[in-house]
């Protein structure tokens, strides 16, 4: 798609001037010193369209989709469980019906607090490789500025109008894509220990 054509939302980090809220930033340069160029560019597309940000999105699909399934078998494994204790109700001792449904709960809610241990941790390693992917990306932005002598890098859509020949996003994409390595993604395997980690902590400080 074209860099004139696209209509985007805008970026905010550290080396990127930006006006939250207005529909244009200026750049005032100090005394003496000569005003440079305007850049634009989409934040959008920066954190969807590198290379980077679509292998962790189909990462983070697939892992969610692994824990999802794991989360499906125990829930129709817990409720043949159920069942099988709704026949044995009329059959069995008070006191050893009593016993088998405590454990069924216990079960349950160890089943549950496992599921969202393991929901945290999914979400903790794909929020620190979104935040590498923004750091990286604001460096390369910088450099790109700094390049063309450019004074500020404007939020596209929160512009007003902008020649297509500033618009430096399609340029930022190709340089992440050629020099920032891959993410680190762990598999469903990793996931899982790490929850087990949190749950073997938190048993061991006197968690429930």
């Amino acid at each position: 798609m074209a860099a004139g054509a696209r209509r985007r939302r805008g970026w905010s980090r550290r080396q990127v001037l930006a006006l939250a809220g207005a529909p244009f930033v200026l750049a005032v340069p100090a005394a003496g010193q000569q005003a440079g160029s305007i850049l634009v560019v989409s934040r959008k597309h920066l954190l969807n369209d590198t290379k980077h940000a679509r292998a962790l999105l189909e990462a983070e699909k697939r892992l969610t989709a692994e824990i999802q399934a794991r989360i499906d078998e125990t829930k129709r494994a817990l409720t043949a469980k159920e069942q099988e204790l709704a026949r044995l109700r009329s059959t069995l001792p008070r006191d050893e019906f009593e016993a088998r449904t405590a454990a069924f709960d216990r079960r349950v809610r160890r089943e549950r607090r496992e599921a969202q241990r393991q929901a945290a941790v999914l979400q903790t390693v794909f929020r620190a490789e979104r935040v590498q992917l923004e750091e990286a990306l604001a460096g390369i932005l910088e450099q790109v500025r700094a390049e063309r002598g450019a004074s500020v890098i404007l939020n596209e859509e929160e512009t007003m109008a902008a020649d297509p020949a500033v618009d430096i996003t399609d340029e930022v994409i190709a340089r992440f894509n050629a020099t920032v390595p891959p993410p680190d993604v762990p598999d469903l395997q990793t996931i899982l220990s790490r929850a087990r980690t949190i749950e073997e902590d938190g048993n061991g400080s006197g968690g429930q």
